[in-house]
C-alpha cells in the first residue's frame, strides 16, 4: 500500500466510523465513507488480535494484500479495515482472499 493512500488522522478514522457503511468477512470488516481527498485506507488492529508482534504481522499482511488490488479500488472513498482476532492465525492467501471478498461485496472494486 502506498504511503500517500494511508489514513492517519484520528478525525478521519472517526468520520469513517461515523458515516461509513460496513461489510464483513470471516476475519475482518471493511468500513467505507465518501472522500474528498481521494483513496485513503486505514487499518485498525486492536489488542484483542494479539501482542504487538502479532498485531504488526497482521498489519503487514493486510498492507501487502491491499497493494495487490490497490489500483482496482474505487478512489472516491476512505476505507478502514478492522481486523478480528481470527486474522492472527490466518495465512497470506487467506488474508488476500478476504480483502478481495470484502471489497467486491461492497462494490468498491473497479471492473476492468
Amino acid at each position: 500500500m502506498q504511503s500517500q493512500h494511508r489514513l492517519k488522522k484520528r478525525a478521519a478514522f472517526a468520520y469513517v466510523y461515523r458515516k461509513g457503511e460496513k461489510v464483513s468477512a470471516a476475519n475482518l470488516m471493511l468500513i467505507s465513507a465518501k472522500s474528498r481527498e481521494g483513496l485513503k485506507i486505514g487499518l485498525s488492529v486492536s489488542k484483542k488480535v494479539g501482542n504487538s508482534v502479532t498485531r504488526n504481522h497482521v498489519k503487514r499482511l493486510l498492507r501487502e494484500a491491499i497493494a495487490l488490488i490497490e489500483e482496482k479500488i474505487s478512489s472516491d472513498f476512505m476505507y478502514v479495515i478492522v481486523a478480528y482476532p481470527g486474522l492472527a492465525d490466518a495465512g497470506y492467501e487467506e488474508v488476500c482472499s478476504e480483502i478481495r471478498k470484502v471489497f467486491s461485496d461492497s462494490g468498491k472494486i473497479i471492473s476492468d
